[in-house]
């Protein structure tokens, strides 16, 4: 919207019922302050389109009602370690093999505030908005739905792979149910419980560009304008906030597409300190208890180190009789 667009939406926004203190407020702000607050409230904006939680939420979550099949890679040492003790260690996200793991989305963010022209001031402000986010105990167990991966094998599998095949709804309920600790509405989480969010990762750079930018962009006027109006602009900021929190979790490098990655991404509640299950080595992960029934079926590597015969006993010594195993169709 141009300038007189924006002050005709203004105006029929400010109806009667607002104060005339109010109305002569909003009407003094600057271009910036004025735009922000008519594309938070322009149900035609390329920002209300784009920033709308819950509907990100459903366009970039899983469906897990649908009993899909699901595939962890990862090497037989690591299955046996898994079977051995009842669970799978789920990493921390900020020591995934990516670097830019929870932070590919801020980076397209910083790169569009320099193309907008922001100072240095800003965009570092931009960054404190980041690093303040919550959640900062956050973990990410990985999935895909290729069950005979090249390149997974390759990268996870190191001669010895394996493709654990598990069902998308079976996971979603055992994983939510023990991050809730048996409480079964959301109000009732405190301090050490978890949020489970079962996501899609988003790859390609336009559309990420399409949800990143008009955020940004709606970032940068709120911040300008914050002195002179900061109740609605600390609104605007906040939604912004939690916008490129959710984008983080979600978008990631298109060079590593190849990982079709699904993710179910474990947000535990506490203050800005971590509170891991168990520590390895300096790293922080978080438990999911496993069941004889949640493993489905194992595939193994092609010129894997271990046998069919091997990894059958593997399960069976510790009670996973009824898990399928089959070899990878690939030639190499």
């Amino acid at each position: 919207m141009n300038r007189r667009d924006i002050d005709n939406f203004l105006e029929s926004l400010l109806t009667d019922d607002v104060s005339d203190n109010v109305k002569n407020m909003i009407m003094s702000l600057d271009n910036d302050g004025k735009k922000a607050i008519a594309n938070y409230y322009d149900v035609e904006s390329s920002f209300h389109n784009h920033a709308d939680i819950l509907k990100n939420v459903y366009r970039f979550g899983l469906d897990t009602s649908n009993h899909d099949k699901i595939y962890h890679y990862t090497t037989v040492e690591s299955l046996e370690k898994i079977l051995e003790s009842g669970y799978f260690l789920i990493k921390a996200s900020d020591y995934m093999n990516d670097p830019d793991e929870f932070r590919w989305a801020s980076r397209l963010g910083k790169n569009h505030l320099e193309e907008l022209g922001a100072g240095k001031e800003e965009i570092a402000e931009f960054d404190r908005m980041i690093e303040s986010q919550p959640f900062k105990d956050s973990y990410i167990w990985s999935f895909t739905k290729n069950n005979d991966s090249l390149t997974l094998f390759n990268v996870y599998g190191k001669g010895m792979g394996v493709s654990i095949e598990f069902d998308l709804s079976e996971v979603m309920h055992e994983l939510a149910m023990q991050n809730s600790n048996g409480k079964k509405s959301l109000e009732n989480f405190g301090y050490g419980d978890a949020y489970t969010f079962p996501l899609r990762v988003e790859y390609n750079e336009q559309i990420q560009k399409a949800y990143v930018n008009p955020v940004v962009e709606e970032w940068l006027s709120a911040y300008r304008a914050y002195k002179k109006d900061p109740f609605d602009m600390k609104e605007i900021l906040l939604h912004c906030s939690k916008n490129m929190f959710l984008f983080n979790m979600i978008f990631k490098n298109p060079s590593l597409n190849h990982e079709e990655e699904l993710r179910f991404i474990v947000l535990k509640i506490g203050d800005q300190n971590r509170i891991p299950d168990t520590v390895i080595s300096g790293v922080p992960y978080t438990k999911f208890n496993i069941n004889h029934d949640l493993l489905k079926k194992v595939k193994l590597q092609t010129n894997n180190s271990y046998s069919t015969d091997g990894v059958r006993a593997l399960l069976d010594q510790n009670g996973y009789h009824r898990v399928i195993i089959q070899n990878s169709k690939l030639p190499y």
